[in-house]
């Protein structure tokens, strides 16, 4: 597959509503000459209808014109009649509809994830299009409401969410580690004082059992919510991050020059997840040799962009089949955010996840 780009925040064209029209009338008889006729545009009918009535009256005036004129005179005089009377319609016709045009505006500005666009009332708006596009507006606003109100209620999730995993990891930090360690030495002083040597080497393989089992704690305290989020912010964060994934054989490196310091905490967590995602699928599916991560703010924005030079993937497979991918998306997307992924077979992954720093729902 060609190169793919994902946008979290609503980019898709909306379906045809052409092809839907067309199943339908596939699943229907054949239609008849008259429904033919009664499926040509607004414009055409009027068309039709304003040439057939030229055609009698040119018919009429043909049979009962005076003596004294000419046939060439009166089929003018029909002519022009005919003819301002075909441009009268279109236009009225025209100014008529104009208020639909204006109605597909907004649902297109809708199906691309705008529910701040309101479709704007004209000056030659029928009353009847004018309750139609009230209508419209009020649903607008109903669904703009209730889409802040799952806004807010996916940050307080997340924030609280937040909480309890660091909380968790904090426990496992403070407390279970504390006491594998306090066990993995005294094991060793035993070990170390005992006589008899099958003694000693059992002691020995407890010992080491024991450091092996705080070596995971903290590890899974670490990748439930990593101190130095909290206590340093997010660009301290990823330069943690690149350390620990290079100390695990994959060269990382975080470049945060270009990030100012005072990101909200609900988005230093959210941007942090997809950093933490991104580099472990990386690790896990793509056997990249380097991977970069680069923090930026600038015009009120937070931008994080993480490049792997692996192996790549079909990203509309990779959609469909994985719920890592999913789980960023729904996250930026919570936040008000934008996530992009692209990515090529053999050619590497690129994710960006870009929030607004003055995001309504968050403050």
């Amino acid at each position: 597959m060609s190169g793919a780009k994902v946008i979290h925040e609503l980019t898709e064209t909306p379906p045809s509503t052409q092809g839907a029209d067309s199943q339908v009338r596939m699943s229907q008889p054949s239609a008849g000459w008259l429904d033919v006729v009664f499926r040509v545009p607004l414009s055409g009918k009027l068309l039709g209808a304003n040439l057939l009535v030229g055609l009698i009256a040119m018919g009429s005036l043909f049979f009962a014109r005076n003596s004294g004129e000419t046939l060439t005179q009166s089929l003018v005089v029909a002519v022009a009649a005919v003819a301002f009377s075909i441009v009268a319609n279109i236009a009225l016709v025209t100014v008529a509809l104009r208020p639909l045009r204006e109605l597909e505006r907004t649902a297109h500005r809708v199906w691309a994830g705008d529910l701040t666009v309101r479709a704007r009332p004209s000056g030659t708006e029928d009353p009847d299009l004018g309750r139609v596009r009230s209508a419209i507006n009020l649903l607008l606003d109903g669904l703009h409401h209730d889409r802040a109100r799952m806004r807010r209620l996916a940050l307080h999730a997340i924030t609280v969410g937040d909480r309890e995993r660091a909380r968790v990891g904090r426990e496992l930090h403070e407390s279970s580690a504390q006491w594998l360690a306090g066990l993995s030495l005294e094991l060793a002083a035993m070990a170390r004082d005992n006589a008899e040597p099958e003694m000693r080497a059992q002691l020995t393989r407890m010992q080491s059992t024991a450091q092996q089992v705080m070596e995971q704690v903290r590890t899974l305290s670490e990748t439930l919510h990593p101190r130095v989020l909290d206590d340093l912010g997010l660009a301290p964060a990823l330069q943690h991050l690149a350390r620990k994934t290079s100390e695990r054989g994959i060269s990382t490196t975080a470049d945060t020059a270009g990030a100012d310091a005072r990101i909200p905490p609900h988005l230093a967590s959210v941007l942090y997840d997809v950093a933490r995602e991104a580099v472990a699928n990386a690790a896990r599916h793509a056997a990249p040799a380097h991977v970069e991560l680069h923090l930026t703010t600038e015009q009120g924005k937070a931008r994080l962009d993480v490049r792997d030079d692996g192996q790549g993937m079909n990203v509309g497979e990779a959609e469909r089949g994985g719920f890592g991918l999913f789980s960023m998306r729904e996250r930026v997307a919570l936040v008000n955010g934008t996530f992009e992924l692209e990515s090529r077979p053999g050619l590497g992954t690129r994710v960006v996840a870009t929030v607004a720093l003055d995001d309504e729902d968050g403050r």
